[in-house]
């Protein structure tokens, strides 16, 4: 039993922190062509159009780069830069770094975060790579394959389901595509990570690129980096009050696109715009974002040990309760609007082994329970749907105990009633009432029978006579 509790409850955790395909059908008018609104603590997809579509992510594949580069390197180690930057391609965004330089690695990731330096995702990959290989001398050419194996074989580990990077920084190529809805995922794997959350909020760095404790004779230098997204910007046309991220992108061919992250009274969303020219691609996510909050709350579905239905049981012991009260063993909250919460769906499923069926006929439509039951057995499932699909499962548990009834325990029963009523001091005066009342019919029996005795002598002797 407790090897299928684990199993279930390992199952349960999977369905109820899945995504949901179903999101709500409102429309929202965007210009973007492809886009998604999800929320970030459950991953739920709150609204998409064409999400599963191939779009080119441009400088949008940072985010996935940079959480593949934290999971390899120590934010505060040091990086010597080397001729890899001259590896970026020609017309790049450039953060300004140059070989020779000493640099804390999680500059370096602001660099590349905050003005899409596509030198220091070269810098990236070659400094991951030879982490992975533990090959110092590797080729630029072999650490850079190397790294994009490694970023897909990420992508793939996070669901993705249509994505290929074939190169560290997002500048266009035909075979480095995502989807707006991958993007979603790689988004919130990147949020979870505290540094990378806090310079995808940032709005400038200046200072050292080795800090202010430098190794001793390296090349320290000063750099002044600001963010270019706007949703973060308070006198930029695009400026959205709640947005805290992430990371926006352009390229001809992926047009502009941004992958946002906002909170609000404690709801954090993540949306992704691509392909959506200036203005459309601000307007279209600060509209989503306010779809998502103005539509959406946190609601508790089920409460752990919540009270969730009575079932009656068949012939219980006399004296003891004629239903069951049936309980939850987890509980579940999601994202939900209130129209949703309306046609939540609950279905309740017992094991045969408490059904109540006689003559082995199947069970009638509202379930019967039928002793031994005792408290806490797992009585069956609960499964909650929204429209056909399930949201949660959970077992369901009994709130007490329930016992065969026997002639033996009708017996005991009404044994236990005489003691408990009769043979108490509370139940002398009635003892005392009855014996008199009892004594009073007997001395009027007695009465009648002497008045019929005297009448029957009298009788006798005038017949005599």
């Amino acid at each position: 039993m407790a090897k299928r509790v684990l199993a279930f409850a390992l199952m349960l955790t999977i369905v109820a922190s899945a995504s949901l395909s179903a999101h709500a059908s409102e429309p929202l008018e965007l210009v973007a062509r492809t886009a998604i609104l999800i929320e970030e603590t459950t991953g739920r997809q709150l609204f998409g159009k064409n999400e599963h579509e191939r779009i080119y992510p441009a400088s949008m594949s940072k985010i996935l780069i940079a959480l593949v580069a934290i999971e390899h390197i120590d934010p505060d180690e040091f990086i010597l830069l080397g001729e890899e930057l001259y590896y970026a391609p020609p017309g790049s965004s450039l953060a300004g770094l140059e070989p020779g330089e000493t640099i804390l690695f999680k500059n370096l990731l602001r660099g590349f975060m905050m003005m899409s330096g596509n030198e220091a995702g070269c810098a990236i990959a070659l400094n991951v790579a030879r982490r992975v290989s533990g090959n110092e001398e590797i080729s630029y050419s072999e650490a850079e394959a190397l790294f994009n194996d490694l970023v897909n074989e990420r992508a793939v580990e996070l669901g993705a389901r249509n994505t290929n990077f074939t190169n560290p920084h997002g500048f266009h190529h035909e075979d480095h595509f995502t989807t707006a809805y991958d993007m979603a995922l790689f988004s919130r794997a990147y949020l979870e990570i505290p540094i990378l959350r806090l310079i995808g909020e940032e709005l400038e760095f200046t200072g050292y690129g080795a800090g202010d404790n430098p190794p001793e004779g390296s090349n320290n230098r000063h750099h002044t980096w600001r963010s270019r997204n706007q949703l973060l910007i308070e006198d930029a046309d695009g400026y959205y009050t709640y947005a805290d991220g992430i990371k926006t992108g352009f390229t001809d061919q992926a047009g502009n696109c941004v992958a946002a992250s906002a909170e609000r009274d404690g709801m954090r969303l993540i949306s992704v715009v691509c392909f959506s020219p200036i203005p459309g691609v601000w307007n279209d996510t600060r509209a989503m974002m306010d779809y998502g909050f103005n539509n959406y709350s946190y609601v508790s579905v089920q409460e752990a040990n919540e009270l969730l239905k009575q079932a009656p049981v068949y012939r219980p012991r006399l004296g003891e309760p004629v239903v069951l009260d049936v309980k939850s063993l987890g509980s579940y909250s999601g994202y939900y609007s209130r129209e949703e919460i309306s046609r939540i769906q609950t279905e309740f499923t017992f094991n045969r082994e408490f059904l109540y069926q006689p003559d082995g006929r199947p069970a009638t439509s509202v379930p019967i329970l039928k002793g031994p039951i005792a408290e806490a057995d797992v009585l069956g499932t609960v499964t909650y749907s929204l429209d056909g699909q399930v949201i949660f499962e959970d077992y369901i548990v009994a709130a007490s105990d329930v016992f065969e009834r026997t002639v033996a325990s009708d017996f005991h029963y009404y044994l236990n009633m005489a003691r408990n009523h009769l043979f108490i001091m509370g139940a002398v005066p009635y003892w005392v009432g009855g014996a008199a009342i009892l004594a009073a019919l007997i001395v009027i029996l007695r009465i009648i029978r002497r008045k019929r005795s005297q009448g029957k002598k009298e009788y006798s002797m005038y017949y005599w006579r």
